[in-house]
């Protein structure tokens, strides 16, 4: 480890820290007083504590390179492999003659599987340097990978052409051909038309019992046809003005945008007929079942309203 004034004047200074520490006083703000706790606080195991203090003396000193190369090392052992890199990049930034930690930043790229990245770090030790040795055994390593990787997909490659070749005309252009979704179907129910001639159809809604329930809007009315068929106007237009959206709660009961008369009518299984709320153009109509409220458009306002049910 990278030491800096490391010696009885640390001692002391360390000393005194813990004394203002224990004081609640922090005082210190030299970026190699910083560095130096670092190292104290490595040397009695306390790894945490040292990366705190060598980035708190970075941060003052955003070149100083001696507490990028200890907080490298230390990410490193300690298995913070991604944070290492990023030291170890300062670090060669810094200094781009420190062979030593060029080699350390390819040997974590190539363990995080970064081939190209780690052969292009390392092609900058010279072949002179004392760590050359190591890195060309790191480089055969990598190389050995690549074409490991490389042997791996040629022989997916092939497995999927001998796959294809065995294959049916009709499975291979299949299986070559751009996935598109299904086209749409329009499929249409036998004896479909629940109501003819029906002037201005708006809202429409289905009870538990399979009656459906249909709002003209020029009408002002809503009618209501049975499962057989049978067809009847459910509500009158006394009570109705303007009808859209209509929906139907869980027991049964209608509710009715009423467009020019600015209200929801609500219209009970028993025939009851009531204003439910107020609303200026009400437009469409839903049910949250779970939380049993009635969301309501309001055209007037361009909001969306929400009542209890």
């Amino acid at each position: 480890m990278k030491k800096s004034f490391f010696s009885l004047y640390f001692s002391l200074l360390f000393a005194l820290f813990a004394c203002t520490l224990s004081a609640g006083a922090y005082t210190l703000e030299d970026a190699t007083d910083l560095y130096n706790l670092g190292i104290d606080y490595y040397s009695q195991n306390q790894v945490q504590k040292s990366m705190e203090y060598f980035k708190k003396a970075i941060a003052i000193d955003p070149k100083f390179y001696e507490a990028y190369y200890n907080l490298a090392q230390i990410q490193a052992s300690y298995g913070y492999t991604d944070a290492a890199i990023k030291s170890y990049e300062k670090v060669v930034q810094l200094k781009p003659d420190d062979y030593e930690s060029i080699y350390e930043l390819g040997r974590l790229l190539y363990k995080r599987g970064y081939l190209s990245r780690a052969m292009t770090t390392l092609s900058k030790v010279p072949s002179n340097d004392d760590v050359y040795s190591q890195v060309l055994l790191l480089e055969n390593k990598i190389k050995k990978r690549q074409a490991e990787l490389a042997l791996a997909q040629k022989q997916k490659e092939e497995a999927q052409k001998a796959q294809l070749a065995a294959s049916s005309p009709e499975d291979v252009q299949s299986a070559l051909s751009p996935k598109t979704s299904a086209p749409v179907q329009n499929v249409v129910l036998s004896n479909s038309n629940l109501l003819t001639s029906m002037q201005a159809p708006s809202g429409v809604a289905a009870d538990s019992e399979g009656n459906v329930y249909a709002a003209s809007f020029s009408e002002n009315k809503i009618y209501k046809i049975t499962p057989d068929g049978a067809k009847s106007v459910y509500v009158w237009p006394v009570n109705l003005g303007g009808p859209v959206g209509i929906v139907m709660d869980s027991e049964n009961n209608l509710y009715v945008a009423n467009y020019t008369k600015n209200n929801i009518v609500k219209v009970t299984t028993s025939g009851v007929i009531s204003e439910f709320a107020k609303v200026k153009k009400p437009y469409c109509l839903s049910i949250d079942a779970v939380r049993k409220i009635l969301i309501v458009s309001e055209q007037d306002s361009n909001n969306i309203l929400k009542y209890p049910l």
